[in-house]
């Protein structure tokens, strides 16, 4: 949607930013970095992003931004090296169509996870032993044979909900898919903070979906954090540490679950930043009026959820509850930044995802996205605002 090539970001950072500075570079990947890139900067990082499009906050929170598209075509075998300070992490925090190989073998190290443990992750007897070890169930599943009508099929590395469709029951399982029965419940997103070997459980949200084309379960935004009962909580809790168990890791890690009464149904594990997770984060500095990152370390999110049981009886917070609604165009259009400047006169939400210049959309592909508390405003109006 942007223009290739780089960006530098000649803003200086806010002035609550420089105590923090410390941090250094890191270069967050992803098909839209936004999110992460204003919690690394929260963190105190200065974060260089690739993504596919360099959108207005993006450009606010980076120090520099990269075309990723420049990067997927690239002939060097290890592409991100050039551009990536010798110290500086690579941290994955979005999925993409293409998968990560094309990262190559640099000689970059990886905040988090490497793109080799994205693969494990995605395997079905991964999940099937996730989900063994943490007693939660896990959907009935086939990786080969023939596919059944009105069983989901999920094309393995995709993300969003751009790659799950209903079969049609013809023919065989196609190659890089599973079929999945399909389970009734809420899905929901559970964001965790992993120490190594266990995790802390930090907030679970509702997810939003939509229909696009032959594609049900497109990723339109989250509603959260959500309360729940103790079952919920402890059941989550096993998954998470299960997780690090299996796959030992320091920092934010997102797994989609369903929810129906006390049971707690395994989707699949995203070992990395997720889309829902800066509601979270909000729901936290919220709470505890302080800023809040994913990407502050071990020692704040143990001090945070300590806190939290102390003083409002629960593992995280769930008194604040936000809600992103991303917004798709409706028909081809042209959209400029101009259209949300239109903000309500107290500040009920805020717009991000916003296109820098004026951008040729196609239909239902996203616009924006707006965030609101919703102590300010209802569910009602934010599905009512327009672009």
């Amino acid at each position: 949607m942007q223009t290739p090539g780089q960006i530098q970001n000649s803003q200086s950072p806010r002035t609550a930013d420089f105590d923090r500075s410390r941090r250094g570079p890191v270069v967050l990947v992803g098909a839209s970095v936004r999110a992460a890139a204003e919690s690394a900067r929260i963190a105190g990082f200065s974060p260089i992003a690739v993504d596919h499009y360099g959108d207005r906050e993006t450009l606010a929170a980076a120090r520099r931004w990269y075309q990723l598209d420049d990067f997927l075509d690239s002939r060097d075998s290890r592409p991100l090296d050039r551009i990536v300070p010798e110290r500086a992490p690579i941290a994955l925090v979005g999925g993409l169509e293409r998968g990560y190989g094309w990262i190559g073998p640099t000689q970059r190290s990886f905040w988090g996870v490497s793109p080799e443990q994205f693969l494990t992750c995605d395997r079905p007897e991964f999940l099937r032993d996730l989900a063994a070890r943490a007693a939660v169930r896990l959907p009935e599943t086939r990786c080969a044979g023939a596919a059944s009508p009105g069983w989901l099929v999920k094309r393995r590395g995709s993300s969003g909900g751009l790659g799950v469709s209903y079969g049609e029951g013809v023919g065989e399982i196609p190659a890089g898919a599973i079929l999945q029965r399909p389970v009734r419940g809420r899905v929901c997103g559970a964001s965790f903070f992993g120490l190594g070997d266990r995790a802390k459980l930090l907030g679970v949200c509702r997810l939003l979906k939509k229909r696009i084309g032959p594609y049900p379960f497109v990723f339109a935004g989250a509603l959260g954090p959500i309360p729940l009962n103790v079952a919920l909580v402890n059941a989550l809790g096993r998954l998470g540490d299960a997780f690090c168990c299996l796959s030992p890791l320091v920092g934010p890690f997102n797994i989609d679950v369903v929810l129906r009464h006390d049971t707690v149904t395994l989707l699949e594990v995203n070992p990395r930043w997720s889309a829902s997770m800066e509601l979270v984060e909000r729901a936290w500095g919220a709470t505890l009026n302080e800023p809040c990152s994913m990407f502050d370390g071990s020692a704040d999110w143990i001090r945070r959820v300590e806190q939290i049981a102390l003083d409002h009886a629960g593992v995280f917070p769930s008194d604040h509850t936000f809600l992103k609604r991303v917004l798709f165009a409706r028909t081809d259009r042209r959209v400029d930044a101009t259209d949300f400047d239109r903000q309500p006169s107290d500040d009920r939400w805020v717009w991000k995802d916003v296109p820098r210049r004026p951008t040729d959309v196609r239909r239902h592909e996203p616009l924006a996205t707006l965030i609101a508390p919703l102590e300010r405003m209802s569910l009602q109006q934010a599905f009512r605002v327009m672009v």
